[in-house]
């Protein structure tokens, strides 16, 4: 009975990685135009639209520390 609830609860975790690891394999190989703005999917280097370069979004968009997405911000007070 035990190893019966324990695979319950491990199934549906195993199931979360793999979307999980899917997703991110996903999302690595999107592109976007920088000129005319579509996206696709692959490993093209020149968009079927206009033809121009293609920009991978991961390169695009770095992830960067929290501190460097923070935006300070000062109050005043209102009289």
């Amino acid at each position: 009975m035990g190893n019966i609830l324990l695979l319950l609860f491990l199934i549906p975790l195993l199931l979360l990685l793999l979307v999980f690891i899917g997703f991110n394999s996903y999302k690595s190989k999107i592109n976007i135009c920088s000129n005319c703005g579509t996206i696709s999917l692959g490993l093209n280097d020149t968009c079927m639209q206009c033809g121009t370069k293609l920009n991978n979004i991961s390169e695009k968009n770095p992830v960067k520390a929290p501190s460097e997405r923070t935006i300070e911000v000062k109050a005043e007070e209102i009289k």
